[in-house]
Parts: structure tokens; C-alpha cells; sequence
């Protein structure tokens, strides 16, 4: 079972279960929207926890094993479909996030409301370091967390943030040790769970208005961007660098 779905004192446990990296693939982000839907019709769940089995919190996708990640001409139309459907729940989401969240697992993460981290954290938008696009509406999450400025840092450079630098900017709102990470997220699950539920829904329903509509928007011009963008010579030259830990070389073609 790649995902374990619990709840205890109205919150919501997910837990992904692809250890240690934690990838992802569309069936997965489905079971996690799949989760969201079900807690949101649960009104003993107030608030829920996405979290992760592992050294990271996800590694995004994994284009060194998954073929059809690799290979196929439009292989992101369905995970995004999925993901598009995280955004569209209605109960708060705060992510545990030990370890790395990178490129779609930092959009992952992005679908949180609230995140904890630790010094270990590891955030990075990378796609740039893999002669890529974006993807996963971190066009319009990661700039609406942490600012245009420091969002565009992080997607031109491809740099990747330690916990520390993560916090400075808004990233995640909570530095704590590694073995506490999952606990404080827990915690403050559990303290927005005891505020009332259904002003706790209508106020989030407020400050989140028309951010589901806006992935649903941009994920059609990061997709567009993505299939361009894999059949040039950066790409493949990207992926190889990234498979085989080395700087990539890249042409400009």
C-alpha cells in the first residue's frame, strides 16, 4: 500500500508510503485527492496531515526508473488532472516535510495551507537545473507563499533551501528538529481543529478563493511548456546530469 489513511482527535493523517524518496505518479496523487474528498465529507476530520514514510518528504517525479515518465510524449495530463483535485478540498492541510521536497514534491507541498520543516529540509525548484518547466501550479503556489522575488529566485536558479533559508522566507512556517517534525505538524493540526469547523472552512474557503481555478489555468501552460521543452537536448542532457549527480552541460538546444 503506497498511502496509509488514518484519523485520531479530528485530524486526518496521510502518509505516503514510497520510502525512501517517496515519488510520485499520478495514481498516487489521485490517492491523495481520493483521501482529501473522503475527509471532507468526514465531519469528524477538521483539519489533516500530509506527510511521508522515508529520508524525503518527495523527490517528485522519478524519471530515472519510470519509463513512462521518460518517455512518453505527454506523460504529466492525468497527474495533473489529479492535482488540480488537491487544491479543491476544503479542509486545512498542514505538511510534515523531513527531508527533501523537490520539484513536483515541492509543488506538492504547495498544496498546504501551513508546512513544518527541520534543518535537514530540503526545498528546491529544480526544473530549470533540468532544462524543464514547472509544473504542478508551483507557477502560482510558490509565489503566493513566498513572493515574486524570492519565487523567481528559486525557479531561474534552481537553487535548492536548506530548512533555515526556508523559513526566512515564509516556505514553512515552523523550524523544529528532525525526530519532532511530524509531531509539531500534528500539533498544529490539532490546534486549528479546536477552533469552530465551520468558520474554520468558510474563513480558508475565503483566503484561498480562486486559487483551485488558477492551478486548473496555469497547469495548461506548464504542460504545453513541458512537452516543448522535453524533446530539446537540454532536457535529455539535464536528466542525465541529475541521474548521474554531475553539473549539467547545457547547449541552448
Amino acid at each position: 500500500m503506497d498511502l496509509d489513511v488514518t484519523l485520531e482527535n479530528h485530524v486526518g493523517i496521510v502518509e505516503i508510503k514510497r520510502p525512501p524518496n517517496n515519488h510520485f505518479d499520478y495514481k498516487l496523487i489521485s490517492s491523495i485527492a481520493d483521501a482529501f474528498d473522503s475527509f471532507d465529507q468526514d465531519s469528524e476530520c477538521r483539519c489533516v496531515v500530509l506527510c511521508s514514510e522515508g529520508k524525503h518528504f518527495c523527490a517528485g517525479a522519478n524519471f530515472g526508473k519510470d519509463r513512462d515518465m521518460h518517455d512518453k510524449t505527454d506523460p504529466y495530463s492525468e497527474l495533473y488532472i489529479q492535482a488540480v483535485r488537491l487544491f479543491r478540498n476544503k479542509k486545512p492541510v498542514v505538511a510534515s516535510v523531513q527531508g527533501g521536497a523537490i520539484g513536483g514534491g515541492l509543488g506538492l507541498s504547495l498544496v498546504a495551507d501551513f508546512r513544518v520543516g527541520c534543518a535537514e529540509s530540503r526545498f528546491s525548484a529544480n526544473f530549470s537545473r533540468l532544462g524543464f518547466h514547472q509544473g504542478f501550479g508551483t507557477t502560482v503556489t510558490l509565489p503566493r507563499v513566498v513572493g515574486n522575488q524570492n519565487a523567481a529566485m528559486m525557479m531561474l536558479t534552481g537553487r535548492r533551501l536548506k530548512g533555515e533559508a526556508a523559513l526566512d522566507i515564509g516556505l514553512i512556517d515552523y523550524l523544529v528538529p528532525l525526530s519532532d517534525v511530524r509531531s509539531r505538524a500534528i500539533e498544529l493540526a490539532e490546534e486549528i481543529s479546536e477552533a469552530g469547523p465551520l468558520a474554520v472552512t468558510s474563513i480558508r474557503s475565503t483566503i484561498r478563493a480562486g486559487l483551485a481555478d488558477q492551478v486548473e489555468e496555469i497547469v495548461v501552460r506548464e504542460l504545453s511548456e513541458q512537452i516543448r521543452l522535453q524533446s530539446t537536448n537540454d532536457f535529455k542532457e539535464g536528466i542525465s546530469a541529475s541521474l548521474e549527480r554531475r553539473k549539467p552541460k547545457f547547449s541552448g538546444s
